[in-house]
């Protein structure tokens, strides 16, 4: 079982990137699209406590509330902040057609553009994040959505062992 003490240095580091514009994400250049591929099974033993299933693959995926409203994400401890497709940021009313994407992002593929925004509230299951840092890349960067440390560094516990995964707040 591996256990990840999340310390608020990791939550600075993510922000220092962020302020900088010099946000290293390792981001995967165009990853499976997490609409194609169900979630993880959910459970929730309390509020504030989810647990997730491991799919065939491998990978955590879930049904994230952003603002009210479903979208599909790929949990990545890999990446500094919630990372979101410009269709999704679309969707969401983030990004609009005049909107610059000055930020800079390192992808799989190399770098490409962002705009940095901040996610009113973020909600898996029960377990619910406000105020969450996160980018929008620019047009054709990347399919579908990634659950990144600017959430997951938020929550109290995060605990993997085997096919599980749990999230406290």
């Amino acid at each position: 079982m591996i256990k990840m003490a999340l310390a608020a240095g990791l939550l600075t580091v993510g922000a220092a990137y962020m302020a900088t514009g010099l946000i290293e994400d390792a981001l995967p250049a165009r990853p499976e699209r997490t609409a194609a591929a169900p979630p993880s099974r959910l459970e929730e033993a309390r509020p504030g406590h989810v647990s997730l299933s491991a799919g065939p693959d491998g990978h955590f995926r879930v049904d994230a509330t952003i603002g009210g409203r479903r979208v599909p994400m790929l949990v990545d401890t890999g990446a500094t902040v919630v990372a979101l497709s410009y269709e999704n940021g679309e969707s969401l009313g983030l990004v609009s057609g005049g909107d610059r994407f000055d930020a800079r992002v390192a992808t799989a593929n190399g770098s490409v553009g962002a705009k940095r925004v901040v996610l009113r509230d973020v909600r898996i299951g029960s377990v619910k994040v406000d105020d969450v840092a996160a980018v929008v890349l620019s047009p054709g960067a990347m399919d579908g959505a990634l659950l990144g440390m600017s959430f997951l560094g938020r929550l109290r516990r995060i605990e993997s062992a085997r096919d599980r995964l749990v999230l406290e707040r």
